[in-house]
C-alpha cells in the first residue's frame, strides 16, 4: 500500500511539474486579414492580392483602422509589378505584413511602423 501511495504522488507530482513549465508569450501577435485587393493587369488580366498585417496585440483595437491599398504597372520585362501600400495607425507600434498573389504564388513581407511598401512581381501582363 505504502508503494502505491508513494508511485502515486510521484505521477501526480510530474503532471503538476510539467503543466507548470509553460511558458506564457507576452510578446504574442495578432493577425488581421484585410479584404483581398483586385487588380487588373496592364494586359488586361485581373490579379488578387491577399494582406495579413500582424500586431502587438497591445494594438488589436486599431485593427479597423488599418487601410491599404495596390496598383499594377508593366515591369518592362513583360510582366506586372504590384506595389502594395499597407497603413497602420501611428500608435499600432511595429507590424509585420505579408502581401501575397496566389495564382502565381508570390508573396513579400516586411515590418515597419506607419506605412509599409511591398513589391510583387508577376509573370503576366
Amino acid at each position: 500500500m505504502k508503494f502505491r501511495s508513494v508511485l502515486l504522488a510521484g505521477l501526480l507530482a510530474g503532471v503538476l511539474f510539467g503543466a507548470g513549465s509553460g511558458a506564457a508569450s507576452a510578446n504574442m501577435t495578432w493577425c488581421v486579414s484585410d479584404p483581398p485587393i483586385q487588380l487588373v493587369t496592364p494586359g488586361g488580366h485581373y490579379i488578387v492580392v491577399n494582406n495579413l498585417v500582424y500586431l502587438p496585440p497591445q494594438a488589436l483595437h486599431l485593427k479597423n483602422q488599418i487601410t491599404d491599398e495596390a496598383t499594377a504597372t508593366s515591369d518592362g520585362a513583360g510582366g506586372t509589378l504590384i506595389t502594395v501600400q499597407v497603413h497602420l495607425p501611428a500608435t499600432a507600434g511595429r507590424g509585420h505584413v505579408v502581401s501575397s498573389e496566389n495564382r502565381f504564388r508570390m508573396s513579400s513581407e516586411r515590418d515597419g511602423y506607419t506605412t509599409i511598401t511591398l513589391y510583387l512581381d508577376v509573370p503576366l501582363t
